[in-house]
């Protein structure tokens, strides 16, 4: 029963927002405002969008590989794009922890290289993002930029570097933190997290892998520019690549971490913001948005459910919800 009321109450906000972004742009659904969209550009916006998860896939695969662990392309996309669709209708990034956890079962991977994986994504994806986005402030509004997009960017590389520092003094704080506390709960927590940080640390020892994967992450969220870019232009809006780009990379750093579950409200409310300091009529911008969700969110539920449900991802995420109804 919680799942179909998890699954409503994300369709019902989901539904709230497009009606909201429809009153805001004063938009009518007709035959007339489907006509103004240019099906090339929305193809190879969809393309776009999609090639990113193709990237993502090899990404991981290599990742994992940098950590000692050799799976398929097909095992480890098949996996991501599962864990994706999970993560994208319940809270808390649940879709993470059950990838690590099918890793174990299938290829008795740990736990904490399961983790070490997703927390490398994440780390590449942060720099990756805060690296297009600060160069798409500067070539965007050309002095213009606020203050606020400043501060922003300057926690996440101020994040990003204490993390770096970290992962280098984290042998040496090791013994340290695990004589801290005599608990043996405490003592394995503390063991499982350096191990976390180790796997991490073993990525770094490869410069060519590394330098890879960082290639392949400036791609995968190049994607979400161009997503953005054939979207404006499939609705005639003919602006510069900096802006989608600007716009695109400011709403994934507000996504960063999602309140609830695909972001739904975070997203539409940052596009909105970011879209109006350049001029853009309500009506374009509100189209701009939902065409853009329409193929990143709504359609991907569609297409990353059906490879959950052949991948047998279902019967994870059952066990997982029994789990976590038992504890409750």
């Amino acid at each position: 029963m919680k799942k179909y009321s998890r699954a409503l109450i994300i369709f019902t906000l989901g539904l709230l927002t497009i009606l909201g972004l429809l009153k805001i742009g004063n938009i009518e659904i007709s035959p007339d405002t489907l006509r103004r969209i240019n099906p090339a550009f929305l193809a190879m916006a969809v393309l776009v969008h999609y090639s990113g998860f193709v990237m993502r896939g090899w990404r991981w695969q290599k990742v994992l590989r940098g950590m000692g662990h050799r799976v398929s392309y097909r095992y480890a996309t098949t996996l991501l794009v599962s864990g994706w669709f999970a993560s994208a209708l319940l809270p808390a990034r649940l879709g993470d922890v059950l990838r690590a956890s099918l890793l174990k079962r299938d290829h008795g991977v740990p736990l904490s290289h399961g983790f070490g994986s997703v927390a490398t994504e994440r780390t590449l994806d942060i720099f990756a993002i805060l690296l297009l986005a600060a160069v798409a402030a500067v070539w965007a509004l050309a002095g213009r930029t606020p203050a606020w997009v400043w501060q922003t960017l300057g926690g996440g590389i101020t994040l990003v570097v204490a993390l770096v520092v970290g992962l280098i003094a984290a042998p040496q704080l090791e013994g340290f933190f695990t004589r801290l506390l005599p608990w043996q709960f405490y003592r394995k927590t503390v063991r499982f997290g350096f191990e976390l940080l180790a796997s991490i640390r073993q990525l770094g020892r490869n410069p060519h892998l590394l330098l890879m994967v960082a290639g392949q992450s400036l791609y995968i969220w190049l994607c979400d520019v161009f997503l953005m870019y054939f979207v404006m232009l499939s609705l005639g809006v003919a602006l510069p690549v900096s802006i989608a780009a600007f716009t695109g990379m400011t709403v994934d750093l507000a996504a960063a971490v999602p309140i609830i579950p695909g972001a739904l409200g975070q997203v539409e409310g940052t596009a909105l913001g970011v879209l109006s300091l350049f001029q853009i009529h309500p009506d374009q911008s509100s189209l701009i948005i939902l065409l853009n969700r329409f193929i990143s969110y709504w359609t991907f539920i569609i297409v990353s459910g059906a490879v959950a449900y052949f991948f047998g991802f279902s019967e994870a995420m059952k066990s997982s919800e029994l789990r976590i109804a038992n504890d409750e």
